[in-house]
């Protein structure tokens, strides 16, 4: 069929390379999406990976300003990367958070924080065969110790019974800024340090109170994250 001149085998020919041509360009073109899909997953695994290191490359740098001298400063982590895709709020009543589809091979463990590329989502607080429930920094349990970057002062970050969060446990007398921003402190077994939480929106100081009331802008914007990274826990060496 393939060597003959006749009209009707030219026309089974014609249209037997349409046929093959459209289905071809259709597989053509479901490889070239999944492979973009591929490679914007890639893309945000990266780009969080670096804004984490980002963070510590920030702590350090203030840190070295602060004690006025060059330190020499080395920090090597075996903390893993699990992918989890949010395929829903938490079906648990008691807990603001997400149903995650956990899209690695890598077993998760409870009480693995979760964050993205802006910074501290949650922890892990449920798994089940691929999936996990995260409860975000908008729960009412939630509670994450944190420093204020500029000043180092420690501080206990809570949801503040709206879309935002609390330092809670800064005396009167320490000097907090708009605009200051507040990282894990690294005294707890669940966050790691140096993760995003929140930038100070504002502040005030009572006389008959101890402490400041601060409210403070979560760095994730909670509503519209599709995807995040469970920390899987590990060792952090530093020297």
């Amino acid at each position: 069929m393939l060597s003959s001149d006749s009209t009707i085998v030219e026309g089974l020919r014609s249209t037997s390379l349409n046929t093959f041509g459209f289905i071809q360009r259709a597989l053509s073109g479901i490889n070239q999406y999944f492979g973009l899909v591929e490679t914007n997953h890639k893309l945000r695994l990266e780009n969080t990976k670096l804004a984490y290191e980002n963070f510590q490359l920030q702590d350090a740098l203030l840190e070295n300003i602060r004690l006025h001298k060059l330190l020499k400063f080395k920090q090597t982590s075996n903390l893993q990367y699990t992918t989890a895709r949010i395929i829903g709020f938490s079906p648990l009543n008691f807990v603001t958070g997400y149903t995650l589809a956990i899209s690695d091979n890598n077993p998760v463990q409870k009480n693995s924080a979760v964050i993205t590329s802006e910074g501290l989502v949650g922890k892990i607080i449920k798994i089940s065969s691929g999936f996990a429930i995260c409860q975000n920094l908008l729960d009412a349990n939630s509670k994450v110790s944190v420093r204020i970057q500029r000043n180092r002062e420690l501080g206990i970050v809570s949801w503040d019974g709206a879309k935002q969060l609390l330092l809670e446990n800064i005396p009167n007398t320490i000097e907090v800024r708009q605009g200051d921003v507040l990282f894990t402190s690294g005294m707890s077994q669940i966050y790691p340090r140096n993760i995003k939480v929140g930038v100070v929106l504002s502040f005030q100081k009572r006389e008959d109170e101890l402490f400041q009331t601060i409210h403070v802008k979560p760095a994730v914007p909670f509503n519209k994250i599709e995807e995040v990274y469970i920390l899987q826990p590990g060792v952090v060496d530093e020297k």
